[in-house]
């Protein structure tokens, strides 16, 4: 990665040009608390679209992820909302916390006008560039078995799969992943 693309914590965390929209340049940046409602907003829209998520888990996990929650979140942990924004819009989402010593990646997602131009993977590393910062050792997540969009972008992240589990959350299958970081 270019040196100037290094981030600093209080500006931005990374930027990432995306090559395949005109004059798009994405920075990756910690949530503000007033961006909370767009922040949930983009949820909404990225989760409703995926076909891989049965109706108990869209409604469950949105729920969850409400402006409040997220609000709350980055009170006790600055950078467990992370945002991809183009033009100072959200296009982009990390959110993740601590789980007992590691970092539970629980969610990341990119609009679907920003996909297949690198948004997924500046979130996973600029989560990562969080967590190397002392926050952990280790990131660990899930994503469901259909999902080959997240199992390509965690792969070529060199997250490793851990295991499926059968009939898990919300009776589905899932895939948990690990990656240490330093």
């Amino acid at each position: 990665m270019d040196p100037s693309q290094h981030y600093a914590f209080d500006d931005y965390i990374h930027k990432h040009r995306c090559d395949n929209i005109a004059d798009a340049q994405v920075l990756i940046c910690r949530m503000k608390s007033a961006e909370a409602q767009a922040a949930s907003d983009l949820f909404r829209e990225v989760l409703l679209e995926l076909p891989y998520y049965n109706k108990r888990a869209k409604e469950t996990e949105l729920a969850r992820y409400s402006a409040d929650f997220l609000r709350q979140s980055i009170t006790s942990d600055r950078d467990s909302v992370l945002l991809a924004k183009a033009g100072g819009v959200p296009v982009g989402f990390c959110f993740s916390r601590d789980d007992d010593g590691v970092v539970w990646l629980s969610w990341f997602g990119v609009r679907s006008s920003f996909r297949h131009c690198g948004v997924g993977t500046a979130l996973l590393i600029a989560l990562e560039r969080s967590v190397a910062t002392g926050r952990s050792h280790k990131i660990w997540c899930d994503c469901r078995t259909e999902n080959c969009e997240s199992i390509s972008v965690l792969t070529a992240n060199k997250y490793v799969q851990l295991c499926t589990v059968r009939e898990h959350w919300y009776g589905q299958d899932f895939i948990l992943w690990e990656k240490f970081v330093s």
